[in-house]
C-alpha cells in the first residue's frame, strides 16, 4: 500500500488543487468504470511520445491516514530501484476540475526523484520493503509445495490448495486402510490383497508384500525436500487471510456492508468464509453506491487542453504564452 495524494489543499509546481472525499469518490469511480489498472511509469514517460515501460500497476484505491492510497503490483525492476533507494518519490498525474480546482481523475503515476507536489510522501515511508522479500519467500514455498504435489512450477495458489486438500483426503483413506491391515492376521511376507492401499501407494496389488507396503509408508513419513509444518501453516494462514480480505473488499464495493463493519466482516470471513458469502448474498444493499457524475463535456475539455499543450510544446510555445494569448481561441 502506497500513499498517493494527501487530503486538503495540495501545493504543486504545476498549480495547486484540492483533494477531498468527493475527489476520492470520482477518482475511484473512474478507475472502476474503465476497468483497467493505472500505470506507474518512470519519469512520466507515458505523457511523452516515447517508450514507457511500467514500474508497477495500481490494482485498487483506498483512503488511509488522511490520503488517497493505492494497492500496487510492482515489477521486479522497480522493486530493486525502491529497495536501493534509487527512486524516492511518486508523482501522480491528475485532472483538475476548473470550477472548484478539485482533483477528479487519476491519469497515471510516475516514479521520480523530483515530484511536482510540495512535501510529497517518500515511498520508503509508505510501504514495507520487507513485503518484497516476504512475497519472494511465499513464492519459493509455493514452488516447493507444487513440486511435492506433482504440479508444474508455475502452479497457482488455488491449484496448490486444491491439490493439498486432495492429498489430505487420500492420506485419511490410507490411514484407515493401514489400521485395517494392522488388525488383520497376516504378517511377514504375506501377500497384500487390499487394492485400495496398493493403489494409493502406487504398488502392484497382485505381487505386493506387506514389507513393500511398509517401505512405501516409511517413505511417505520421511519424504525428501519436505516442507516443514510451520512453513506450511504460515502459508495457509496468509492464503486464508488474503481470501477473507477479498471477500470483505467485494462486499464493501457492492454496498453490502459499511466501512464501520469492516473489522467485524474481516473476522467473520476469516473464521467462516462460506457463511460470510451466504450472508453477503442475502444482505440488502446497506450503502448507496455513487455514480460517476463527470460530464462528458468537461472530460473532453480536459483532454482537449492536454492535447493542445502537447502540440504547443512541440512547436516551442510555452504554457505562459498559451494562457496569455490563446486563452479565448476556439
Amino acid at each position: 500500500m502506497v500513499s498517493l495524494l494527501p487530503f486538503g489543499k495540495v501545493r504543486s509546481q504545476k498549480g495547486d488543487f484540492i483533494v477531498d472525499d468527493e475527489s476520492f469518490k470520482r477518482i475511484r469511480n473512474t478507475f472502476e468504470e474503465r476497468g483497467i489498472d493505472i500505470v506507474i511509469d518512470y519519469e512520466h514517460q507515458t505523457l511523452e511520445d516515447v517508450q514507457a515501460p511500467a514500474g508497477g500497476w495500481i490494482k485498487d484505491l483506498f483512503i488511509r491516514d488522511g490520503a488517497i492510497a493505492a494497492k500496487v503490483e510492482w515489477t521486479p525492476k522497480a522493486q530493486e530501484y525502491i529497495k536501493n533507494k534509487e527512486y524516492k518519490y511518486l508523482s501522480p498525474v491528475v485532472l483538475v476540475r476548473k470550477s472548484d480546482q478539485k482533483a477528479v481523475v487519476l491519469h497515471s503515476v510516475a516514479l521520480t526523484n523530483t515530484p511536482a507536489i510540495d512535501g510529497m510522501f517518500a515511498i520508503v515511508n509508505s510501504i514495507n520493503l520487507d513485503e518484497f522479500e516476504e512475497g519472494g519467500k511465499d513464492m519459493e514455498l509455493l514452488k516447493k509445495l507444487a513440486a511435492l504435489l506433482g504440479l508444474p512450477e508455475d502452479a497457482t495458489e488455488e491449484q496448490v490448495i486444491q491439490a493439498i486438500k486432495t492429498a489430505v483426503g487420500e492420506v485419511g483413506k490410507l490411514q484407515e486402510e493401514i489400521k485395517k491391515l494392522q488388525e488383520g492376521k497376516g504378517e511377514g511376507t504375506e501377500p497384500v490383497t487390499n487394492k485400495v492401499i496398493c493403489g494409493l501407494l502406487g504398488i502392484d496389488s497382485k505381487e505386493a508384500k506387506t514389507e513393500d507396503v511398509a517401505a512405501a509408508i516409511m517413505a511417505l513419513k520421511n519424504p525428501a525436500n519436505f516442507v516443514p509444518v510451520t512453513e506450511f501453516n504460515k502459508l495457509k494462514e496468509r492464503l486464508d487471510k488474503k481470501d477473507s480480505e477479498e471477500l470483505v473488499t467485494k462486499a464493501l464495493k457492492t454496498g453490502k456492508i459499511s466501512a464501520a463493519q469492516k473489522e467485524w466482516a474481516e473476522e467473520y470471513a476469516l473464521k467462516d468464509p462460506e457463511g460470510f458469502k451466504k450472508f453477503v448474498e442475502k444482505a440488502p444493499q446497506a450503502v448507496p453506491m455513487g455514480e460517476l457524475e463527470i460530464e462528458d463535456t468537461k472530460r473532453n475539455e480536459a483532454r482537449f487542453e492536454e492535447a493542445t499543450m502537447t502540440v504547443c510544446k512541440m512547436l516551442g510555445v510555452s504554457k505562459e504564452d498559451v494562457e496569455k494569448y490563446g486563452k479565448d481561441v476556439k
